[in-house]
């Protein structure tokens, strides 16, 4: 249950109820998932490196691409655990980030229609990434290849979007020009990340081909350096996205009835 920090405030001293600012949340699982990345490729290093950074080429490199590395053992395990831990907080906060921005007045008579594509980009997004994990590239190529090729599609459509969302959606009053420092200070974070994720995205594809087209030693892992960047500012714009409602504190235990005037 989320409620407003000033309701909340005259609650969470009850026993039995446990609450934490969305802020908080947002912080412990983007570290989770970002910690646990670089965890997974680290192992891979260490305990795979010769399985994990071969390719048909057969040319020296020096990094594991993600599908590589997430694909054996201990690495697959950590990244599955990663997954499972954070994948409620992800896809409550797909539903979350729907509700508040719906409730947001525009002008604009597509707003809506952004709102209801950001939640099916989001959704989808989440659920290619956690199809991704289960299904491994050694267990199933083709299965594999087409979830991540999903989860990357959706997630910079989602960014796109979002950030066109947000920018109709912030001011004061809500759609106008006159947005507060924060609000500008956000965009502009929303938009920076989008445009490193989708030139890192660019980059990483055009070292891969270039990869397969010429076998040159240590491009693929030029391939695997930005595909890990692209991982890293998904996880970052997620945060921020949360990081707007910040005021809002999320409650665990048993429902309290309000207290009598």
């Amino acid at each position: 249950m989320m409620e407003n920090s000033t309701t909340s405030n005259q609650r969470h001293s009850k026993p039995g109820v446990v609450v934490v600012s969305l802020t908080a949340a947002t912080v412990i699982t983007s570290s989770i998932m970002a910690v646990g990345f670089g965890l997974a490729i680290l192992l891979a290093v260490l305990f795979n490196f010769k399985a994990t950074t071969a390719t048909h080429c057969k040319v020296v490199n020096y990094l594991p691409s993600i599908s590589a590395a997430i694909a054996k053992p201990p690495s697959s395990y950590v990244w599955r655990f990663v997954i499972t831990i954070t994948a409620v907080q992800r896809f409550a906060a797909v539903r979350f980030h729907y509700l508040q921005y719906s409730k947001v007045a525009s002008k604009r008579s597509m707003y809506p229609v952004l709102c209801r594509l950001c939640f099916l980009c989001e959704l989808i997004e989440i659920l290619a990434l956690v199809g991704l994990t289960c299904i491994s590239s050694n267990e199933n190529t083709s299965m594999h290849e087409n979830l991540f090729v999903t989860f990357q599609v959706c997630s910079m459509v989602f960014m796109l979007l979002m950030c066109i969302v947000y920018s109709w959606a912030s001011g004061r009053p809500p759609g106008s020009r006159n947005k507060t420092p924060w609000e500008r200070r956000s965009l502009q974070l929303k938009v920076l990340t989008f445009l490193i994720n989708l030139s890192c995205f660019l980059i990483a594809v055009y070292f891969y081909f270039r990869h397969n087209a010429y076998c040159e030693p240590g491009v693929y892992s030029l391939f695997a350096f930005f595909e890990y960047l692209v991982v890293l500012s998904n996880i970052g714009f997620h945060a921020t996205v949360t990081f707007d409602f910040g005021d809002k504190l999320i409650m665990f235990g048993a429902a309290v009835e309000h207290e009598k005037q």
